[in-house]
């Protein structure tokens, strides 16, 4: 059962949103990372330079446009209030941990910070000398990090391995001296703050660890990347040899490695590579109740091992991609003992987390949320979600991101309705499986090119008064509106995955305030950047690239085998267009007999003389025709760029979109 290459929209589940809140200020937030207690309170952290950040203490510093600093932020179990909220001055996180009693641990570098469970206090702060990639902690308060180090970090006494191993490397640079390689590590602190162990992790080259879980008797788990052929491998491992180093410039990739370390960091108790002919890397490992772990990554080995009836056994990512290019994501389960129980193909992660609930369910974030059965034989959800992932032990699914309002739109109630007015938020949802389906909005475009953002402006997207756009999502249906500036947007079409509706024409620059609406819930307000126009061609295959939707001058269609003449006029259709004059109403159909309204900014063609620009006739007020007269010099072929331009706004970027001629 292949499914995972099949397109999203085969693939979506049902899910409702139990809530969805903004947290941010009026400059920038960005996410690292997330954790949840078990009352459902959630523990979020990243970085903030908004003077006005919702803070309920300023006693560890307050950001300010040209200084930003660690926020820590504790949202009650339904997101309607801050339980507190500080900013770390001069710390720039990486991840967070808790442990039973409510403590948070912040991991950011080379510090480890612990705060009180009300966040009136710092229990301590740690420094480790080295550079920490993850964090966990047990249920007793002792947290443990892996990540890289170099001669620096100070191993404890009966450590596993007490010093790096002899190594030297280049980094990226050939015609630089060597320098000793780096080294995986891996470190246990106390509740107290003290060293309860401290050891390497490596062989002769590089090695770094990217991610790491303790089970319920303290045993760490690690995962990360090696370039080492002698990288510590255990009698019974999956993979014992290395499969090779891939080098591309400055950057080098080589296997994944799975290690399990004693609760005493002085025995290895499993270790193996992972991976294939290709690059490959460890990013995330969950373990679960029974100790098992489950580790994720990124390969574009088409030979890294799988098993069978697994949902992808087979790559699917193009072969002899650029190293750390396109390729697929895995997912790979050991047993508490090291036994491989399955290995799967499968999206890639969007971030550097998984989550397993109770039932051994796995959660992998990328583009959609995917969530694999136990034995990883069916992919159980897949919806339009993506976030750091964390689950709680009623399954409630959580998902942070730094977002845009334009893709977000938070419930009523929530504890930051709005966007905050800088460029990115922090956004934080919850959703539920087995409740009814809310609507949801994952991406809104160009209904004609089907891309976020003009060329100016590319990826952020805006919209135009007038414009013809799609919305992506879930749980449409015949009630949903979608609201700008309070206006409802004239709906062309409506199914359960997608919406094309007309931004109204009396919305202006420089933004407008977007509220989804359906005959159960109201969700809002989302944020979009408004601009006079965002021209985008309309094409033959729907697909917003290749052959131009263009009719030659005796009306038939303009292709490769029915090319237009030089001299000849065709006639363009776009979405994007902006205001026309005299201006049109909502949601009318244009008339089929002249004057016929005219863009307001006018237009222009690379490819000839515009000698009409305005509202298509017959068709939806919004949609607009450019009648152009193809230049004599023009060179022909089946592939000719075409380019329109509405005022200063480009219809896309050179060789997007494509006319005939001859």
């Amino acid at each position: 059962m292949q499914m995972l290459g099949l397109p999203l929209l085969l693939l979506l589940s049902q899910f409702h949103v139990d809530y969805a809140t903004f947290l941010g200020g009026s400059q920038d937030e960005h996410t690292v990372a997330q954790t949840v207690d078990t009352l459902g309170n959630v523990y979020l952290t990243g970085t903030t330079n908004s003077p006005d950040f919702p803070l309920t203490s300023a006693s560890f510093g307050i950001p300010s446009q040209t200084k930003a600093c660690g926020f820590v932020t504790k949202l009650n179990p339904g997101a309607t209030a801050l339980v507190w909220s500080v900013c770390l001055a001069n710390l720039t996180p990486t991840a967070i941990g808790i442990d039973s009693a409510g403590d948070v641990f912040v991991l950011a570098g080379n510090m480890v910070v612990k705060l009180s469970p009300t966040a009136d206090r710092v229990v301590y702060t740690c420094s480790i000398a080295v550079f920490g990639a993850a964090i966990a902690v047990d249920a007793a308060g002792n947290a443990y990090v892996t990540g890289t180090a170099n001669a620096g970090l100070a191993t404890s006494a009966g450590a596993y391995q007490a010093n790096p191993a002899p190594g030297m490397c280049a980094y990226g640079n050939p015609t630089a001296p060597l320098v000793p390689c780096n080294d995986a590590f891996v470190m246990k602190l106390t509740p107290d703050g003290s060293t309860a162990y401290a050891t390497y992790l490596g062989g002769a080259n590089s090695d770094a660890g990217r991610s790491v879980a303790v089970d319920a008797q303290g045993y760490a788990w690690i995962t990360g990347d090696t370039e080492s052929p002698n990288f510590p491998v255990t009698t019974g491992a999956l993979q014992s040899a290395f499969h090779g180093e891939i080098d591309l410039g400055p950057l080098q990739y080589g296997d994944v490695f799975v290690a399990k370390l004693d609760p005493l960091g002085g025995k290895l108790l499993y270790s193996t590579y992972l991976g294939g002919s290709a690059a490959d890397q460890g990013l995330a490992i969950a373990v679960d109740r029974s100790g098992s772990a489950y580790v994720a990554g990124y390969t574009q080995s088409a030979d890294f091992p799988t098993t069978s009836g697994v949902v992808q056994p087979v790559y699917s990512g193009p072969a002899n991609a650029i190293p750390g290019g396109p390729g697929n994501g895995f997912l790979t389960k050991f047993s508490a003992s090291g036994v491989l129980v399955y290995s799967t193909f499968g999206p890639r992660l969007g971030t550097a987390a998984i989550a397993v609930d109770a039932q051994g369910d796995a959660y992998l974030p990328g583009t959609a949320l995917t969530v694999l059965s136990p034995d990883a034989t069916s992919i159980l959800h897949s919806v339009p979600l993506s976030g750091d992932v964390a689950v709680d032990a009623q399954n409630f699914v959580y998902l942070v991101a730094t977002t845009r309002g334009y893709t977000f739109f938070p419930t009523e109630g929530a504890v930051q309705p709005r966007f905050g007015e800088g460029v990115y938020d922090a956004s934080i949802m919850r959703i539920d499986f087995t409740g009814p389906q809310s609507p949801w909005v994952s991406s809104i475009v160009n209904a004609a090119g089907l891309r976020s953002g003009t060329p100016q402006n590319y990826p952020v997207f805006e919209v135009a008064p007038g414009e013809i756009i799609s919305i992506f999502g879930a749980g449409f249906d015949n009630t949903t509106r979608l609201l700008f500036d309070g206006i409802p947007a004239p709906v062309l079409f409506v199914q359960p995955d997608q919406m094309n509706v007309v931004v109204p024409f009396e919305v202006n620059p420089p933004v407008t305030s977007m509220i989804l609406q359906s005959a159960s819930a109201t969700f809002g307000d989302g944020r979009m950047d408004v601009f006079d126009a965002v021209p985008a061609l309309f094409t033959a295959d729907h697909s917003g690239k290749g052959q131009a939707a263009v009719l030659n001058q005796d009306g038939s269609v303009n292709s490769p085998s029915n090319p237009a003449e030089r001299g000849s006029v065709i006639s363009v259709f776009l979405a994007g267009g902006g205001r026309m004059t005299p201006a049109q109403t909502d949601g009318t159909i244009t008339s089929l007999t002249p004057p016929f309204p005219l863009l307001a900014l006018g237009a222009s063609c690379n490819v000839g003389e515009v000698i009409f620009a305005g509202a298509a006739p017959g068709l939806i007020a919004g949609a607009g025709q450019v009648n152009v007269r193809i230049s004599q010099d023009i060179d022909s072929g089946s592939a000719v760029p075409i380019v329109i331009y509405v005022g200063n706004f480009a219809s896309g970027f050179t060789g997007d979109t494509t006319i005939a001629v001859k």
